[in-house]
């Protein structure tokens, strides 16, 4: 009997010192959980009962989520990389609106679509809408998301889904970048989202003659709709009509404009015929074609590599925006 007595007592020993490790470990998973809300990592808006103010984060995909729910800005930037170049202060310096760069590079357009359904959510009254459409807005399919699939999370309206990715190590790094900025040791980026990719790459960095990339003749018609224009369609369907909307193929270096005549060309002219429509009779909207082949575009000193523009060309660009916003349709395009 003593000795049946003796041996469970190491059980319950044991039994009692899981539950205590239990116990801590979720103890110290809801203290996590706690402090994650009350910095709120992203700034996202969801939580955050310190008010601390902006994001100091490289990652334009997550940073961004800050950005687009800032009162100050009325207008905004989308697209990939290919707008970056686009600088926010230009743009409110001539039209009088506050612009916000909330271009996100290396997205799918799905992504790009999430942070401009964000920026609406978070401004009833809007000045005007930029999206910078390149090659993938004209693909003639909708591929599968790419393995690093866009936080849609991040930019949803469910704050149990925000709440549920906060056990990672990079909303821990950006905790630490937050609490950083609320004691004064870190400032905060840029509020209107602008950095110059020139920065990082050398100023002689040019792209390499050659070439244009092959296409067969045109047979003359292309047999498949562009589901990107019909989801950015129904996006902006849902704007109010006296909203400005200015969309912009960019310009690439020459050798990626496709020669007249052949599959390539009949597949890009159907394209933007696509997005024109989108904007056809909006008022003080427009879509403009940069994707050309002419002497702007045959300089490689314009371009960095074979997409991505100089300051120079975003000058111009950003003066297409403007006429653009101000005279619609009718604008006056220099390029």
């Amino acid at each position: 009997m003593s000795s049946s007595i003796s041996s469970s007592e190491p059980a319950r020993d044991w039994g009692r010192c899981l539950v205590a490790c239990f116990g801590t470990l979720a103890v110290g998973a809801c203290l996590v959980l706690a402090l994650m809300l009350a910095i709120d990592p992203y700034d996202s808006g969801r939580f955050g009962w310190f008010g601390i103010s902006g994001v100091n984060d490289r990652n334009a995909v997550t940073a961004n989520v800050s950005r687009g729910r800032d009162p100050q800005f009325n207008a905004a930037i989308f697209g990939n990389s290919t707008g970056q170049l686009l600088e926010p202060a230009e743009l409110s310096r001539a039209t009088g609106l506050r612009f916000v760069q909330l271009v996100a590079p290396g997205t799918d357009p799905r992504g790009q679509l999430a942070i401009f359904d964000f920026f609406v959510r978070h401004h009833p009254r809007i000045g005007a809408l930029v999206f910078v459409l390149d090659d993938p807005w004209c693909n003639g399919a909708l591929p599968p998301l790419p393995r690093s699939a866009f936080p849609f999370w991040l930019y949803g309206e469910s704050a149990l889904a925000y709440a549920g990715h906060l056990f990672t190590w990079r909303a821990l790094d950006r905790i630490s970048q937050r609490i950083n900025i609320g004691l004064g040791r870190r400032v905060a980026m840029n509020s209107d989202g602008f950095w110059s990719y020139e920065e990082a790459w050398p100023a002689g960095k040019r792209p390499e003659e050659g070439p244009k990339r092959p296409s067969p003749p045109s047979n003359g018609a292309v047999e498949h709709d562009f589901p990107f224009a019909g989801l950015l369609q129904a996006a902006i369907r849902k704007l109010p009509a006296d909203v400005p909307v200015v969309l912009l193929s960019p310009p690439t270096f020459h050798r990626l404009v496709p020669e007249p005549g052949s599959a390539a060309a009949a597949h890009l002219a159907a394209c933007h015929a696509a997005f024109k429509s989108i904007v056809a009779g909006r008022p003080h909207s427009n879509f403009i074609d940069y994707r050309v082949d002419n002497a702007l575009t045959r300089d490689p000193a314009n371009f960095v590599d074979m997409i991505h523009i100089r300051a120079g060309i975003a000058r111009r660009l950003e003066a297409g925006i403007v006429a653009s916003i101000r005279s619609g349709e009718g604008a006056r395009i220099e390029f």
